[in-house]
């Protein structure tokens, strides 16, 4: 896009890949499309940093309350863990795409900023509402630029991530924003996010289980109590990560399908279709 615009979208342009996982710390994606896309029940399982670079995003949690909408690479979008969605994502520009970058922050990063917050800072509260938009200034800007930077980069720690993400956390408790805490306990939420890790593995439920300490029907009775069945909540899981894999790389869908734990592409298709409501190659 020419003029002003184009050079402050091209400032937040990352390289093109698959989403990157700092396991514990964060991850990091930037989708684009060439055509408007709704995607219904879409779930932040973590709090997430969503900034437009080009094209226009809304957000409607179905509660009735008005719809919220991205459209301009001068703010965020600050979205609390836990929180489900209908997104409609519109192109727009000279280019016709739509562009964002998204970074998810762990629970456990934000159970250890709470923790780190020394004695005596003025208490900011945890916002309630299930997302809020805030100004990108330019000491903002560039906070969030060397995140970026850092979470992309193999050559830099998960320490100094950490301090990174840390000083952006800060920055947003300065202007007001605590993200709130995740449900962390809830057996669904750490089967969510152990899968979500490893997608494409071979999940049972006796392995799952195996992973949380627990017996497979332990797992079960557990997840019944919480009105969630294993193989739903696998499904949900790998279509999410396939959704995002088709928005962010150019890979082939057979070899998305295999990403996400699947060898047959027409199986894959068919759950894709039965999430969302069309077929993955309908995204492109």
């Amino acid at each position: 896009m020419p003029g002003e615009g184009a050079g402050r979208d091209a400032g937040w342009w990352l390289p093109a890949g698959a989403p990157v996982l700092r396991r514990g710390l964060c991850s990091l994606a930037q989708p684009c499309l060439k055509q408007p896309q709704c995607t219904p029940r879409f779930l932040f399982h973590e709090a997430t940093l969503v900034l437009v670079a080009s094209g226009r995003l809304q957000l409607d949690d179905g509660s009735g309350g008005p719809a919220v909408v991205a459209d301009s690479p001068a703010s965020l979008l600050l979205v609390g863990p836990n929180t489900c969605a209908e997104l409609v994502k519109t192109p727009s520009g000279d280019a016709q795409r739509f562009r964002s970058v998204l970074l998810t922050l762990s629970a456990d990063l934000l159970e250890a900023f709470h923790r780190a917050r020394p004695p005596g800072v003025a208490e900011v509260a945890a916002v309630a509402a299930p997302w809020r938009q805030m100004p990108l200034d330019d000491d903002l800007a560039e906070t969030l630029r060397q995140v970026l930077d850092s979470a992309g980069a193999a050559g830099v720690s998960d320490e100094r991530l950490r301090y990174r993400l840390m000083d952006l956390l800060a920055a947003f408790a300065e202007r007001g924003h605590l993200f709130r805490a995740a449900p962390q306990q809830g057996t669904a939420w750490r089967l969510r996010t152990l899968i979500g890790e490893t997608p494409e593995r071979h999940w049972t439920a006796q392995e799952a289980g195996r992973a949380l300490a627990m017996s497979e029907a332990t797992l079960r009775r557990r997840l019944a109590r919480e009105q969630v069945r294993f193989d739903a909540l696998l499904v949900d899981i790998r279509m999410h990560h396939a959704l995002m894999l088709v928005q962010t790389t150019s890979w082939s869908i057979p070899r998305i399908a295999q990403a996400c734990g699947y060898q047959s592409r027409a199986r894959f298709a068919e759950r894709f279709r039965a999430r969302f409501g069309y077929l993955p190659s309908a995204v492109r």
